[in-house]
């Protein structure tokens, strides 16, 4: 699998400059400085001045407040991990310069931009990757083979309840992170997570029906809840739930039902990208199987989990068909409201 990142040999180190503050210093940081094959020349922020003391020095790291500069530099690599609307305006300027990039998801605020901007990466052959970050995970993976190779049949349906504390509601804040119009809220945000792998699991989603619940939570208008059914390739039904809440525990459960058994996956972590658990279940016998991840590092944030897992997959080859499930998600985000 991806594990043994460190492993693979390269003819240099290739140049990285990392755009963002909050999830770039929390989650992307901490795995490029642990990776020999990469070398962190630039990072940029326009709140740098805030998060300089964050920052090792040692590594000789250029700060920069205007990502634009970047470009004219000796960079191999652009790490990407800042809000969709200013995501798809270094996307759409990166066209002209064809560096290779690592971005976030939504791909943009606008589907019909999204649509554009991955046409074009496609075009021009730009190496990039999405940070979908349950298709790095090796349980997903695992699931993934265990449809694949029909070993338990073929699936019948699916079932996905996913639980989790929003940060933003639980403080009161008021951000892109909540406002769906700029590339955030449950649908873009989380969802498009789920979307994203279903199609990893099961071929093209298609949406049958959806319920969008709306609370308020004192400044901020929210919708909360979502509920979609689906309908995937050779007839294959699945249900989708997700809550999104101010405390409480987390949860993140996805069961598989196929002809000779099925497979749960599933975590209670408090960090939700953590601690998965997949068991396999064969019908008519009493054999039950349980696996768990064995992660080379670990990372205080678990999203660096799978990041490291991304960057194994990147530099080995880049895939554009994250690219695809990610806009598949979106254009069925954009029908529900």
């Amino acid at each position: 699998m991806y594990h043994n990142l460190i492993l693979i040999k390269m003819k240099k180190k290739l140049n990285i400059a990392l755009i963002g503050s909050n999830f770039a210093l929390k989650s992307y940081l901490p795995v490029i400085k642990k990776t020999n094959q990469l070398n962190l020349k630039i990072i940029c922020s326009r709140n740098i001045l805030k998060i300089k003391d964050k920052i090792d020095y040692s590594r000789k790291i250029t700060l920069e407040t205007d990502w634009k500069v970047l470009f004219e530099k000796k960079i191999d690599l652009i790490v990407c991990a800042v809000p969709p609307l200013v995501q798809e305006r270094i996307l759409i300027y990166n066209l002209k310069y064809k560096k290779k990039i690592i971005f976030e998801k939504p791909i943009s605020s606008n589907f019909l931009k999204s649509k554009y901007i991955v046409k074009k990466i496609k075009e021009k052959k730009i190496p990039c990757e999405i940070n979908l970050t349950f298709l790095f995970h090796p349980l997903f993976i695992k699931v993934k083979n265990i449809v694949k190779n029909g070993n338990l049949g073929k699936v019948i349906n699916y079932k996905i309840k996913w639980s989790f504390i929003s940060y933003d509601l639980n403080k009161k804040i008021v951000s892109w992170k909540t406002n769906e119009l700029k590339g955030g809220g449950i649908k873009n945000i989380f969802l498009t997570h789920v979307l994203s792998y279903c199609e990893f699991f099961f071929g093209t989603n298609k949406l049958i029906k959806f319920n969008f619940t709306k609370v308020k939570f004192k400044k901020l208008n929210f919708k909360n809840k979502i509920s979609c059914e689906l309908e995937n390739s050779d007839l294959i039904t699945g249900k989708v739930d997700i809550l999104t809440k101010k405390n409480g525990h987390q949860s993140h459960y996805i069961r598989i039902v196929f002809e000779k058994g099925y497979i749960d996956l599933y975590t209670k972590s408090p960090d939700w990208t953590k601690d998965f658990v997949l068991k396999i279940v064969y019908k008519n016998s009493n054999k039950i199987k349980y696996e768990k991840t064995l992660i080379r590092q670990k990372f205080k944030d678990g999203r660096s989990n799978q990041i490291y897992y991304l960057f194994a997959k990147f530099l080995k080859k880049s895939n554009y068909n994250n690219l695809s499930y990610c806009l598949n998600a979106e254009k069925i985000n954009k029908k529900i409201n």
